[in-house]
C-alpha cells in the first residue's frame, strides 16, 4: 500500500513523497504531532521506499519487492525499530552510542540505514548529547527518524538539525472506520468512540479495551439518580486503587534492565524498587488523567447539547437521554474537574479530591 496506508495526513506524506523522488534524504526527519494518528506507520512505509527495489521513481514503497516485504516483517537487517526499555521507559545511552557507531559503515544490503527511534523524547540527556553529535556529521547512507508527541522534550540543537513533518489528529470518520475495520464495532459504536477519542487512533482502541468509560458513565449515571455522592467518591476510589495494583502486577513483569544494577545485594534492591516506583506513578498519573477527561468530556457534553440540542456536537453519541435530562449548571461541573485534576496533578490527597469533585457534580 505504500504511503497510502497512512490516512488523512496529506501534508506529511507529500512532503515525505518529495524527499524520496528527489533523492534529498536528510540525516534526521522528525515526525511530530498527537499519539496515534499514523507516525509511526508513516515512518516505516518512509523505510520502505528508500529501500524499495520497484518504486519506479514515484516517491512510494511496491510493497511487492523483496526490501518491502523484510521491512514490513520487521526482519531487515538495515532496518531498526529503537522503542524505550525497562521499567523506566528510557531510551539510555548505551542503545545510542550502539546505533550510532553503526553510521561509520555501510548497510548490510539496503540502499540507506534507517533508524526509527520511537518516543525520541525518552532519550535521556547524556543520550540526547551523544545522538546530537551524530546528528552534526550526518552519514550520506543512514536517516534516523525521531517520533515524538512533545518535541520540546527534545534539545532544540536536535529538532533544528532534523526536517520536521507535522502530524494533525485524524478526522472522526476515519477513526470510525478504522474501528470498524480492525475491532468489528457496530457503526454507533464507532461513531461513539471515534468521538471520544478527539482523533487519535491509539486513544479511540484504548477505549475499546479498557473499562475507563463505563465507570465514569456509572459515576454520572448514580449521581444523576441521587446516590450519596460520598458513597460514590469511596467506592470509584477503591476502583483506582485496583487499577494501580494491575499496574504494579503488570509492571512487576516487565524485565529491568541489567545495568541499572550498580551493584548486587541491598543497592541493587533499592535501585529497581525505585524504579518500579516511577514507572507505576507514571502510568497511574496517565491513568488519572483518562479518567478525568472523560468526566470532562460527559459535562462537556452536557453543556454542549443544552445550547446546541445538536446530536452531532456531542462526543457521547450513545447516551443522549441521559445527556437530555442534564441538571445544575454544567459549565460550573466542567470548572470542577478541570480543579480536580490541577489539584491531582500536584498529589492532593486524591479521596479528599474526588469526595469535593463528586459533592459538585451531584449539585
Amino acid at each position: 500500500m505504500g504511503f497510502s496506508a497512512v490516512r488523512d495526513q496529506e501534508v506529511g506524506v507529500r512532503l515525505l513523497r518529495n524527499i524520496v523522488r528527489k533523492g534529498r534524504v536528510p540525516g534526521g526527519l522528525l515526525l511530530w504531532g498527537p499519539s496515534g494518528v499514523g507516525k509511526r506507520l508513516a515512518a516505516l512505509e518512509m523505510a520502505k521506499a528508500l529501500n524499495c527495489d520497484g518504486g519506479g521513481g514515484t516517491g512510494d514503497a511496491c510493497d511487492q519487492c523483496r526490501p518491502c516485504a523484510k521491512i514490513g516483517a520487521g526482519n531487515h537487517p538495515d532496518v531498526k525499530l529503537i522503542e524505550p526499555t525497562g521499567k523506566t521507559r528510557i531510551i539510555k545511552t548505551q542503545v545510542v552510542e550502539e546505533i550510532c557507531d553503526t553510521t561509520a559503515y555501510r548497510p548490510f544490503e539496503g540502499r540507506r540505514r534507517v533508524y526509527v527511534i520511537e518516543e525520541a523524547d525518552r532519550m535521556n540527556e547524556a543520550a540526547q548529547n551523544k545522538f546530537l553529535k551524530t546528528l552534526e556529521e550526518p552519514s550520506t547512507s543512514t536517516t534516523f527518524i525521531l517520533l515524538t508527541d512533545v518535541p520540546r522534550q527534545l534539545l532544540p540543537t536536535i529538532r533544528s538539525r532534523c526536517q520536521g513533518v507535522r502530524f494533525g489528529m485524524l478526522p472522526r470518520e476515519t477513526v470510525a472506520g478504522l474501528l470498524w475495520e480492525q475491532r468489528g464495532l457496530s457503526a454507533d459504536a464507532a461513531d461513539t468512540i471515534a468521538a471520544l477519542s478527539q482523533g487519535q487512533m491509539s486513544r479511540a482502541l484504548d477505549l475499546c479495551r479498557g473499562e475507563r468509560r463505563q465507570a465514569v458513565l456509572s459515576v454520572v449515571r448514580r449521581l444523576k439518580q441521587g446516590d450519596d455522592p460520598l458513597t460514590l467518591s469511596e467506592e470509584f476510589d477503591a476502583y483506582l486503587e485496583q487499577m494501580k495494583k494491575k499496574i504494579e502486577e503488570a509492571a512487576g513483569r516487565i524485565p529491568g534492565d541489567e545495568d541499572d544494577a550498580e551493584s548486587e545485594g541491598e543497592e541493587t534492591t533499592r535501585r529497581e524498587k525505585e524504579l518500579l516506583e516511577a514507572f507505576v506513578a507514571g502510568r497511574f498519573r496517565l491513568e488519572l488523567y483518562e479518567h478525568v477527561r472523560l468526566f470532562h468530556g460527559w459535562y462537556r457534553d452536557e453543556l454542549v447539547y443544552a445550547a446546541t440540542g445538536d446530536a452531532e456536537a456531542v462526543f457521547n453519541r450513545d447516551e443522549l437521554s441521559r445527556l437530555k435530562t442534564a441538571a445544575g449548571d454544567p459549565a460550573a461541573k466542567i470548572g470542577a474537574v478541570d480543579l480536580a485534576w490541577r489539584y491531582l496533578d500536584r498529589n492532593i490527597a486524591r479521596k479528599r479530591v474526588l469526595r469535593d469533585l463528586f459533592f459538585t457534580l451531584a449539585g
